[in-house]
């Protein structure tokens, strides 16, 4: 590891205490109070009690699905819930991503979410980044990654019915992300971190 940091972290998960935990709800997902109080930077003492509400879920992660081929990507579009107050339309385009099982890894996760979701085969799966989508009250992670695949044959309505799922593919050209990113659809952070991968990978590869 190089030696000259531009950041390292001035505490540590040590310099926090949980003084009290309790579970308010268990469902989809889980929700605790917690009391806490932790060091501040200006004296390093403890804070005063701090009372928050996390939001637990499990690990989840995302594939940005392209075909250099035939020069396409693939999103996905779905209802989602949260999306609900949006003026004009809670159906949200997504890349492909669903939640890790139990006993299961990323890459096997978002191979199963493929073919559910888009019909899509994948294999080689590249790793970009692991982040927490919300730190303010959700303790989840997401990890993205970026494959390749034969496009030809995608397309259509997919999903688990046992899920209530209902998922439309959409294809775009390459040329098309300009003017989809201008049209203000990209409402979501694992999206939005995809489009921006992407628009990196076309400008290198234009140089190439």
């Amino acid at each position: 590891m190089c030696d000259d940091l531009i950041y390292k972290p001035q505490f540590s998960s040590q310099d926090v205490e949980i003084l009290q935990q309790q579970t308010l709800y268990r469902g989809f997902v889980q929700v605790e109070s917690v009391t806490l109080r932790h060091r501040l930077f200006a004296t390093r003492q403890f804070s005063a009690n701090i009372h928050r509400e996390i939001v637990r879920r499990r690990e989840a992660a995302g594939v940005f699905v392209h075909d250099p081929h035939l020069k396409k990507f693939l999103l996905i579009e779905q209802f989602r819930a949260g999306a609900m107050n949006l003026a004009d339309t809670p159906w949200q385009l997504e890349i492909i991503a669903g939640l890790i099982d139990a006993g299961e890894d990323a890459e096997t996760c978002l191979k199963r979410e493929a073919l559910e979701e888009a019909g899509c085969h994948i294999e080689q799966l590249q790793f970009v980044s692991r982040y927490h989508p919300s730190t303010g009250a959700s303790d989840e992670i997401f990890n993205f990654y970026v494959a390749t695949a034969d496009l030809s044959h995608c397309g259509g309505i997919h999903g688990e019915v046992s899920e209530n799922e209902d998922i439309k593919v959409h294809l775009f050209d390459y040329e098309q992300l300009e003017a989809l990113c201008q049209q203000g659809y990209f409402r979501n952070a694992p999206l939005i971190i995809a489009m921006q991968w992407f628009q990196l990978f076309l400008i290198q590869h234009e140089k190439t």
